[in-house]
């Protein structure tokens, strides 16, 4: 079983992640909490801390917030 903890931005049941990545260009944006990515609290300490600055995402990530989570992945094997 692999635990990983951590801190989410969250808004609306949604996480912050990746949603489109191809190798030549990857988009970010809301999706399901259990694919988006988790951050360390040491650096992220507000929602905007996972974009950079001046990004035209920080309007929309300023109406999110931040959970602290914990997500566990297990294999079972039949």
């Amino acid at each position: 079983m692999r635990v990983e903890t951590g801190v989410m931005v969250m808004k609306d049941g949604k996480a912050w992640g990746i949603i489109y990545e191809d190798g030549q260009a990857t988009a970010y944006g809301f999706t399901d909490p259990e694919n988006a990515t988790i951050h360390d609290p040491e650096f992220c300490r507000q929602t905007t801390d996972v974009t950079y600055k001046n990004s035209p995402d920080t309007k929309e990530l300023l109406t999110a917030k931040l959970v602290h989570v914990e997500r566990r992945t297990e294999v079972v094997f039949k």
